[in-house]
C-alpha cells in the first residue's frame, strides 16, 4: 500500500494527529505527526522526506478551510449530474 496525501491525512485524523488549539485556530501538523503517520503506515519516510511533505499538507489543509467557509444558498439548484 502506497503512502499518498489522502492517506496521510486519514491517518492523521484517525489517530489524532491534528487538532485546533483553540477554536478558530489552524490545525497544527508537526513533524513528529507526521513521522507517527508515517510509521503507521509502513513507508518509515525520512524527516527530510516528511519536511517536503508537511508544507504541501499545510496547503492542501488551508484549502479545504476555504472550501467550507463557501456558502451556498439553500436555493442553489443541483448540478446537471444530479437529475430530479
Amino acid at each position: 500500500m502506497t503512502l499518498n496525501r489522502r492517506r496521510l491525512f486519514q491517518y492523521a485524523v484517525l489517530t489524532g494527529g491534528y487538532g485546533a488549539a483553540a477554536d478558530g485556530a489552524e490545525p497544527a501538523i508537526t513533524l513528529a505527526i507526521l513521522r507517527d503517520v508515517s510509521t503507521l503506515q509502513g513507508a518509515n519516510l525520512t524527516d527530510d522526506r516528511l519536511r517536503v511533505v508537511k508544507p504541501v499538507l499545510e496547503h492542501v489543509l488551508s484549502g479545504w478551510g476555504e472550501l467550507r467557509a463557501f456558502d451556498v444558498p439553500a436555493t442553489t439548484a443541483p448540478t446537471q449530474g444530479i437529475l430530479d
